[in-house]
């Protein structure tokens, strides 16, 4: 994500984050890492490749309720990785490409004292950022572009500290680009209260 689409996001994040009352542990920060797989047609627990780091800044609307803005960037492979082109006997290399997102979403989480699940949705904008190729590979790349999308997941999470908590999230993206990519992340991370 280019340095001017970050600092947007961080300053609507932040400027949300002033604007709201809050109280005590009502706000939590966070980031995590993790694995992404693309699920398009299929799902292979062998497919999974390193890629995904996330931050984002959460609020308590109600005792079970978050609401949450993420930034995000995910590297994954092209549509047409491995596939062979017409009149060639050769696949095509992984034609890799960064998906950057922004996204803003809503959890409910399920208490168990000092762990939590939670289910959670929303929307977002996602940029595609195919890396350079080859001039006879460029056809064959994904385009450019900036389009919505929306996510749903799982997470848990684990205090560790008074206002530490360890998280374990998966979350699937639908990304609405000219391919349709469906993504899925396996991500642990870490979120601090305040």
């Amino acid at each position: 994500m280019p340095l001017e689409g970050r600092r947007i996001g961080l300053g609507s994040l932040l400027a949300i984050a002033l604007a709201a009352p809050a109280s005590a542990e009502d706000w939590g920060i966070g980031a995590s890492v993790g694995l992404v797989n693309d699920v398009e047609s299929r799902l292979r627990l062998d497919e999974f490749e390193s890629g995904d780091a996330s931050a984002w800044l959460d609020y308590r609307l109600e005792d079970h309720v978050i609401l949450r803005g993420t930034v995000g960037s995910m590297k994954t492979k092209g549509e047409n990785a491995g596939r062979f082109p017409p009149d060639s006997e050769t696949p095509l290399p992984d034609l890799e490409q960064r998906v950057d997102y922004a996204t803003v979403g809503a959890a409910y989480q399920f208490w168990e004292g000092d762990h939590t699940s939670a289910l959670f949705g929303g929307i977002g904008g996602y940029r595609i950022d195919p890396d350079p190729v080859a001039e006879e590979l460029r056809d064959f790349r994904d385009p450019h572009e900036k389009v919505f999308g929306w996510h749903v997941g799982v997470e848990g999470d684990l205090r560790v500290l008074s206002r530490v908590s360890i998280v374990g999230r998966l979350t699937y993206h639908k990304v609405r680009s000219e391919f349709g990519r469906s993504f899925l992340t396996a991500n642990a991370g870490a979120v601090y209260r305040f």
